[in-house]
């Protein structure tokens, strides 16, 4: 296998990343009508890299050069799993051969990068992007440098570039890259959001940086579009450096989001002591309350987090959800005298005694006559405060009172999908035994039985099976809950679903079944499970990707052998023409190689470019896979589109040992 000495983010893989990632492919968007990328662009804005990646499959798979080299950047830089050059190599070479200018660049930026470097293949991608009329490109000709040499202030002219640079780079942590393009012009940039450099290496936890854009001169709090600050940012990231390096910055520990969420109220939730103790001896108000009346303390209780609780508490911290009684009547609920704020304005007593453990102050309320339908003032029904707060005696006593089960809150949730999403099996059985929808959720949410199902909660998924909740719900991409457990590792959930009567070839929007993604996760038990059931295992998705050439490409060998003693096409073709060999061989499957060829899969086919799998071999530099196809049969005479065999690709990347063996035979 070919050689590669680690690149630093700072050089080829930054230049990779940044420029492409967030600056000219995002920032072109809106000026293109009907963008083909734009549901990938909108995964990638919100850092949804698993939807992203999904979406550029699809539209590289059908020769969008954008979207190829899109998938190069995350490849690079392990945005959907460990760095794959190879991988990542692969799409840089299709994006570049369509005339991809960047691509070309990038690709001259990672064969100069290798152990040894491909200096011939580097200059001649440069070259290429110089020809295709990359600026980028044609300076870096004019300095007789590589695009490996990566110099900021050079390569990175173009402003928007720079300030994506920094923005990748403040978030990785590269501060040499930082210090060479942290300057005011790009300093005080904002995206759509409202985040400068700042807010990312605050989230990401990254001292040093953090110091280096102090010194700067960068806004320390500067809040985003939603007060979020800073410092409230790295209170959430897990390290205590962090928020030590704004406050001696000058950070107020004091400041408040739009919904009076403090720092102290972000670091309680997020559960770090240290962070919490660092807070408190910077003078941060324990007593300070959200717009919801919530304090650190409330937020501590609410995320589990004993050891902050505990600190708090020794603080002096008081909750919203108080513990005790007021001792004149035991149907009084406790409220502040009238020097000190009153926690629960505007809450009715009833509300309040739901949202503790006990529920014998709320029975005794309720047999008053309190109102079991009451809202506060945010228009939440008691039901859910109950829910929310984790008291199921409060929730049945509510329940037996005759409250109605599905009032929904300002969002339209229904305490079930609320409990179900936080996993509170008893709550949902209580609910739905009182006659609760089993389906009810907001158009813009998972149904209860889909969140549960992704959150792995088996026995609330069981429980809502058995009030019988809609199994073949879906998701804005079309995703069932079959699909996602035939993925899993939870094969009983997967039964269950299937006994129940889900839809075993149910497809989602991309076309694909649960058979494919088990197909491509390697869940072998779940496919023998389905194809019992009679689901169809050759079904190929939108781009002509059937379940045997998804495990091909994943180097599922026991997969595909199964797949293919059930009848499935060993030389099925995608939509760019490539057979489940050629997918095998590009990541370098050699067992999955093997599978097929002694299913007489064909050698030699091509795909729409004219690469055969020896082709895609020596190209990775793979000689053990090369001799391999070679025994098989496969030619190295045939020839791609750009007239190049396979003894030609190895030759220009200087792979020597697959050169001498493809010239042997």
């Amino acid at each position: 296998m070919e050689r590669r000495r680690a690149v630093p983010l700072s050089r080829a893989t930054l230049l990779l990343g940044c420029a492409a990632l967030l600056g000219a492919q995002l920032a072109s968007s809106a000026a293109r009508p009907a963008d083909p990328l734009e549901p990938a662009k909108a995964a990638i804005r919100v850092k949804d890299y698993g939807r992203a990646a999904s979406e550029l499959e699809r539209a590289a798979s059908g020769g969008n050069a954008d979207a190829q080299y899109l998938l190069a950047v995350f490849a690079l830089n392990g945005l959907t799993g460990d760095r794959d050059v190879s991988r990542a190599r692969g799409w840089l070479e299709k994006a570049a051969t369509q005339g991809h200018a960047r691509a070309a660049y990038s690709l001259a930026a990672l064969l100069g990068s290798l152990d040894p470097p491909d200096l011939a293949g580097a200059q001649r991608w440069l070259k290429k992007a110089q020809e295709l009329g990359l600026g980028v490109a044609e300076r870096t000709t004019e300095r007789g440098a590589l695009p490996l040499q990566f110099q900021p202030r050079i390569d990175l002219a173009d402003s928007a570039a720079r300030r994506d640079a920094l923005w990748l780079a403040a978030e990785q942590g590269h501060i040499d890259v930082v210090a060479e393009l942290a300057d005011r012009a790009v300093l005080d940039e904002r995206d759509a959001f409202g985040r400068d450099a700042t807010a990312r290496a605050a989230l990401a936890g990254h001292p040093e940086v953090l110091a280096l854009l102090a010194q700067r001169g960068a806004a320390i709090d500067r809040a985003d579009e939603h007060g979020v600050t800073p410092l409230m940012l790295a209170s959430t990231s897990g390290n205590p450096k962090a928020v030590e390096a704004l406050i001696a910055a000058g950070a107020k520990v004091s400041a408040a989001d739009r919904t009076g969420n403090t720092p102290l109220m972000y670091a309680a939730r997020a559960g770090s002591v240290e962070i919490v103790t660092r807070l408190l001896q910077a003078q941060a108000n324990v007593g300070a309350r959200n717009v919801q009346d919530w304090s650190a303390l409330d937020f501590a209780k609410s995320a589990g987090n004993a050891d902050v609780e505990a600190l708090l508490r020794a603080r002096g911290a008081v909750g919203m959800l108080r513990n005790s009684v007021a001792s004149q009547s035991l149907t009084d609920v406790g409220r502040a005298p009238q020097a000190q704020r009153d926690l629960y304005a505007g809450w009715p007593d009833v509300a309040v005694a739901a949202a503790r453990q006990d529920a014998t102050l709320l029975k005794l309320l309720l047999s008053r006559g309190a109102d079991a339908n009451a809202r506060t003032p945010d228009g939440t029904p008691v039901l859910i405060v109950a829910a929310l707060a984790g008291s199921a005696q409060c929730v049945e006593a509510l329940l037996a009172a005759g409250v109605k089960p599905d009032s929904p809150n300002a969002h339209g949730e229904a305490a079930l999908a609320l409990a179900a999403r936080a996993g509170r099996a008893d709550i949902v059985g209580l609910l739905l035994s009182r006659g609760a929808s089993a389906d009810a959720h907001p158009a813009d949410s998972d149904a209860p039985v889909l969140a549960a199902a992704k959150a792995g909660r088996t026995q609330i998924v069981d429980i809502l099976l058995g009030a019988h909740a809609r199994l073949d719900a879906r998701d804005a991409d079309g995703l069932a809950p079959l699909m996602i457990a035939a993925q899993s590792a939870d094969g009983a959930l997967l039964r269950r679903l299937i006994e129940a009567g889900a839809t075993v070839d149910l497809m989602d929007r991309s076309g694909r079944t649960a058979a494919w993604y088990a197909a491509r996760a390697g869940r072998l038990d779940a496919l023998q499970l389905l194809a019992q059931r009679g689901a169809v295992l050759d079904r190929a998705d939108q781009q002509r990707v059937t379940p045997l050439a998804a495990a091909a490409g994943a180097g599922n060998d026991s997969v595909v052998k199964f797949l293919i003693e059930k009848g499935a096409g060993v030389d099925a073709r995608t939509a760019r023409g490539e057979t489940p060999l050629m997918l095998a061989a590009s990541g370098g499957h050699s067992s999955v190689v093997d599978v097929l060829l002694a299913s007489r899969s064909e050698v030699n086919a091509q795909n729409d470019f004219g690469d055969t799998a020896l082709i895609i071999a020596s190209r990775n530099g793979d000689a053990p896979l090369a001799r391999r196809l070679l025994s098989a049969g496969a030619s190295a005479k045939l020839r791609n589109r750009d007239r190049a065999a396979a003894v030609d690709v190895a030759e220009a990347r200087e792979f020597a040992q697959v050169v001498q063996l493809l010239r042997s035979n």
